[in-house]
């Protein structure tokens, strides 16, 4: 988690610049690979900020994003059986979320127009975590979960490569009135290291635990109410394989004013002067 705190920070070193922007917007992960076999869609809010190079550079953006997403919500009635012919019922909740946090930069084919082609890169990190949450079965004579949480958590470094286009909403208004408005559509294939998960896409039967598989299995120990006997029962299989994320993303991006604006000529002009009182 401290990679992604560090990442985040590095988005105020920029607030004093004339050349700012902000971002703020949804994200569709779509798994691939093996990947695609063991989890579902990732959906994410995500935010951001984009510092714009100066002079002969302009067309470069570099900044942070981070986003935070859940691919898992669901819970499952599980049977757990124990000798002597005694079973438990009891739901089991199923919470998986992904947290990233980049360095991204942009290069813009062009400049100043409704609509602007680029070409994206990012690095930075990427963590899955998942919570299993054993409800209390309320058997005064049965059994009960030791451990009613269990967090699995695991994280790798990612790169992604991509493009998009930055379209004004002057291209959506006859009024013309844009202050540094723009929605941002664009695609990102993400690539990382192996990590940990558990499989939310197929979740196991506590009664018929699957076999033969990649998986290994998750675990919890129960105790007997009345024998105080510990017993262990699979709720969950964890899955190791690369990160592999084709990334669809919608966002509203916003240009902070700063020391120079521009006229509708284009030229620059100090705030307050005539040419900028006239726009």
């Amino acid at each position: 988690m401290r990679y992604i705190y560090s990442l985040f920070f590095i988005t105020f070193s920029f607030c004093a610049s004339a050349q700012f922007s902000i971002n703020v917007g949804y994200s569709l992960g779509l798994p691939e690979q093996k990947m695609a076999d063991n989890i579902n869609p990732v959906h994410s809010l995500v935010a951001g900020a984009m510092y714009k190079l100066p002079g002969k550079l302009d067309r470069i953006q570099v900044g942070t994003d981070i986003g935070w997403g859940m691919y898992a919500n669901t819970r499952k009635m599980q049977t757990f059986n124990f000798g002597g012919g005694s079973s438990t019922q009891t739901w089991v909740n199923y919470s998986s979320n992904v947290i990233q946090a980049s360095i991204v930069s942009k290069i813009f084919l062009l400049k100043d127009k409704n609509v602007m082609p680029y070409a994206s890169g990012k690095i930075g990190y990427t963590s899955f975590y998942s919570n299993i949450y054993i409800e209390d079965p309320n058997d005064p004579n049965g059994c009960k979960a030791l451990d009613q949480r269990n967090l699995i958590k695991d994280g790798t470094i990612m790169a992604g490569y991509g493009g998009g286009l930055q379209v004004s909403w002057d291209a959506f208004s006859k009024r013309k009135n844009n202050k540094g408005a723009y929605i941002d559509i664009s695609v990102n294939n993400t690539r990382g290291g192996n990590l940990e998960y558990i499989n939310t896409k197929k979740l196991i039967d506590a009664n018929n635990p699957p076999t033969g598989t990649d998986g290994k299995p998750l675990s919890v120990r129960f105790i007997n109410a009345t024998t105080q006997e510990i017993h262990e029962h699979q709720v969950a299989e964890v899955y190791t394989t690369p990160l592999r994320l084709l990334e669809f993303k919608l966002s509203a991006v916003f240009y902070l004013p700063g020391k120079e604006t521009k006229n509708s000529q284009g030229s620059k002009c100090t705030r307050g002067s005539k040419c900028c009182r006239k726009g």
